[in-house]
């Protein structure tokens, strides 16, 4: 075949056509939208025989033009000039619908000497002193300095975590074999146990002891404040919101004119595709993570099976059974139908509004004993048996329900991992902190029932109730209220505990991130604070909740301390997270008595300086001020969605002392009104989480992959923009980097490839040219989001 490139285009001020071998600035045959490609390059070559007529009318026309020089060529005849056109070259190939093949050019390998604007956090400090800048777009670029500084101190980024794993060489991930004795039954938590000799007692204690440099509150609130003038700055919000208009509208354009050459890219890559993909739920909940009717299902069998079994043993000393918990009696029925629903809405109102607020977290006991027929109190049971680990059975059904129905099937499944998140409860069993506290029963609990497994991570969701627990007398202040989370933890006694110390051990290096919850119900209190400066020993205030920000701080000062500690000892270490509820729109801040915010506000800005985990919930970031909402771009922090979870999560605005009944719900939000879709366009770092299958009606087996599937119905997602989902959600996890590199083909240490910063904190490098072979998202798609990400970084530092 022989490509002609010869083309037509205006000499001079003279109105006749001449032919030129070289490029003309304005080609007749590019207006066709056919990639400059000539379709005089589609025609037979002549050697065949066969000579093409548009080649022949082109011949014609250009003797006839140079017969008749003298004679000027008007506009009128343009419709003389003949024009090659596909159809023309169909037709003489024998069908109007033949398709020649056309050659792509080779794609080229992304190079990190062409984006040395994609990543700042690697740039020496001289860069930003010899860059002229102007005031409003400087305050951008330092925000991100400081948000680095207060990540690096506390040991949350990338590099910091010396996860030790072997090398994968299985085709799929194996559960972890257990390797301790002695744990396969349920240990006597008051037991005696003297300490054995696994590390140096002096090395540990001084590590314990040792003083990590912290900013100070004054110093953080300084920053803070600081901060938030920026972001209230009025040119700095226009220039922001103008620029996310510009992200948003500018990928539909780019899906227009590339997303065929997005679909042959992918093409190219053989077998691997969305499903052959590593998927990971970032934010699955212990309290909701099999549905509706999985546990129906399970609670039927058990009846069939055990319906005598004791599940509970009031304060008088009378036994309950299953069989008289649900009301059942075998004996008198031969058959017996499994048809009914025994896990209701009723009971999902009741279990999410009073049950997770007011029963869950500190494990009271309900008030009503003495009638089993009690609706409520036969709610109370069936979450107390089946959705609890610390119960009169020993947590048994709840170990079987995860068995069955989350890590088996992802152990199966060879491309489905998660991150489990699990609320710490704040309670003493027998009064010795040292061995009774959660971490240690919780612990115990998984390695009992052998719930370890290489495809799941555990995130720990710390919940704002130190207002219940003051007023129950559990907590004298909120400095008690962190010695419960974070003692035992720093105390050197559990780490060299002879039974338990192993398994505290192997259940933290589990353990990914450490979630603060920001939610609808916490306690809040109209009123202004005198000072929030104190040290946490010193607040009281009556059991007023303190504010976002001083939780904040002193979750994040204690991780920081505990990271140092087990980064000395060579383990991993621990990033932090953050929620938004969407009620602190309406919440005026208590941190700050000269300048005027919301809760809202306060939360996501903390997240920005803090966590380097990511942000949950993020369909609250939407609201957040343009400013704000732009530096989460320009950072490229990890964000975490639910939309199918936020359509059926109605909050209660009226809530009765025990009736559900009395519940006045909002309705629901359709799906598209959820800001997921706008987030990715303007290419955020996001993804998405089934969150809580318990309520968004999933009734599939692969609950990631209906939200997935869902998402790809209603917006039209395709190959490119769902694989694109998937690598963040890799990118972003807890897994380890050994994991990532295998996944991914991406690396910490530096390569000549692409580089991809993630929270403006950790550098990502290819480890080869071209790893579309690993994640199938297609080179034209990653250059094209680090093309923009450069693009907006430039009018910053230039």
């Amino acid at each position: 075949m022989v490509q002609n490139n010869r083309s037509l285009f205006f000499v001079g001020v003279c109105d006749s056509y001449k032919e030129s071998p070289s490029t003309s600035p304005i080609r007749l045959d590019d207006l066709d939208g056919n990639d400059g490609t000539s379709d005089q390059g589609l025609a037979f070559d002549g050697e065949v025989g066969i000579t093409s007529q548009a080649r022949e009318r082109n011949r014609r026309a250009f003797e006839l033009g140079d017969s008749i020089n003298d004679v000027a060529l008007h506009l009128d005849d343009l419709d003389m000039v003949p024009l090659n056109t596909k159809f023309d070259m169909q037709m003489e190939m024998g069908s109007p619908m033949a398709m020649p093949p056309e050659t792509q050019p080779p794609v080229e390998p992304l190079k990190a000497k062409n984006l040395e604007y994609s990543s700042l956090a690697h740039l020496p400090s001289y860069f930003f002193e010899k860059t002229h800048f102007r005031i409003e777009r400087k305050c951008l670029l330092e925000m991100c300095k400081l948000r680095r500084n207060y990540l690096t101190i506390s040991k949350q980024d990338a590099l910091s975590c010396p996860r030790f794993h072997s090398t994968v060489t299985e085709k799929r991930l194996k559960p972890i074999k257990e390797n301790f004795s002695g744990m396969r039954r349920l240990l006597d938590l008051r037991e005696d146990n003297t300490l054995s000799p696994l590390s140096d007692d002096n090395y540990t204690t001084e590590l314990f002891s040792d003083q990590v440099n912290v900013p100070s509150f004054k110093e953080f609130r300084q920053d803070f404040e600081w901060c938030l003038k920026i972001i209230k700055d009025r040119s700095l919000s226009r220039f922001s919101e103008k620029r996310l208009q510009y992200l948003a509208n500018k990928f539909p354009i780019f899906q227009y004119l590339h997303s065929k050459e997005e679909t042959r890219q992918s093409k190219r890559v053989p077998h691997k595709d969305f499903y052959n993909c590593r998927k990971i739920d970032l934010n699955l909940l212990l309290s909701g993570c099999f549905s509706q009717w999985r546990l129906t299902e399970f609670i039927w069998t058990k009846l069939r099976k055990e319906p005598d079994k004791i599940i509970h043993q009031t304060s008088s000393g009378d036994h309950i059974t299953l069989s008289q918990l649900f009301k059942v009696d075998f004996e008198e029925s031969s058959q017996f139908s499994n048809g009914l629903k025994i896990i209701d809405d009723s009971f999902l109102e009741w279990y999410k509004v009073i049950y997770l607020t007011k029963y869950h977290l500190i494990n009271n006991e309900f008030e009503i004993h003495a009638d089993p027929h009690n609706r409520q109190f036969q709610h109370y049971l069936i979450a107390r048996t089946f959705l609890e680990f610390d119960n009169y059975i020993n947590g048994e059904y709840l170990a079987e329900l995860l068995q069955i129905f989350l890590v088996k099937p992802q152990e199966e499944s060879k491309y489905q991992l998660c991150q489990l998140s699990v609320d710490f409860q704040f309670y003493l069993h027998y009064g010795n902190s040292d061995v009774d506290n959660w971490w240690m029963v919780f612990a115990n609990w998984l390695s009992h029932y052998n719930l370890f497994s290489s495809n799941i991570r555990w995130n720990i969701r710390i919940s704002r109730i130190y207002p219940e627990l003051y007023r129950t007398g559990k907590v004298k202040n909120f400095q008690e209220y962190l010695n419960l989370i974070f003692e035992p933890l720093f105390n050197a006694q559990n780490y060299l505990h002879k039974s338990l110390g192993p398994i505290l051990l192997k259940f933290l290096s589990q353990i990914s991130s450490i979630d603060l919850c920001i939610q609808d119900t916490d306690s809040y209190i109209w009123k202004n604070f005198t000072t929030v400066s104190c040290l946490p020993k010193n607040w009281t205030s009556d059991g007023d909740n303190p504010t976002i920000s001083q939780y904040m701080y002193y979750v994040y000062v204690n991780l920081t301390k505990l990271n140092n500690i087990r980064q000395a000892l060579h383990q991993n270490t621990f990033t932090l997270r953050s929620s938004c509820s969407s009620t602190s729109m309406n919440r005026t801040s208590q941190f700050s008595s000269t300048l005027n915010f919301t809760e809202h506000t306060e939360t996501i800005l903390n997240n920005f300086l803090l966590a380097s985990g990511g942000f949950l919930n993020a369909e609250n970031l939407w609201n957040a001020p343009p400013s704000l909402v732009y530096l989460f771009y320009l950072s490229q922090i990890p964000m975490v969605v639910a939309p199918l979870n936020s359509i059926v999560d109605s909050k209660p605005t009226v809530v009765q002392d025990q009736a559900p009944t009395g519940l006045v719900l909002e309705p629901s939000k359709p799906y598209k009104k959820n800001p997921f879709m706008k987030f990715f366009e303007m290419g955020f770092k996001i993804s998405l989480s089934s969150e809580s299958i318990l309520y968004n009606n999933s009734y599939t087996r692969e609950p990631i992959i209906e939200e997935y599937s869902v998402a790809a119905s209603i917006y039209r997602l395709h190959s490119a923009d769902l694989c694109e989902l998937l690598r963040n959600s890799v990118i972003t996890s807890g897994f380890a980097s050994t994991l990532k590199i295998k996944w991914l083909g991406i690396s910490l240490t530096s390569h000549d490839y692409f580089v991809e910063n993630t929270g403006f904190v950790d550098n990502w490098y290819d480890c080869k040219p071209d790893t579309s072979l690993q994640h199938n998202v297609p080179i034209i798609r990653r250059r094209y989001r680090n093309d923009t990400l450069a693009g907006e970084w430039r009018l910053i530092i230039v």
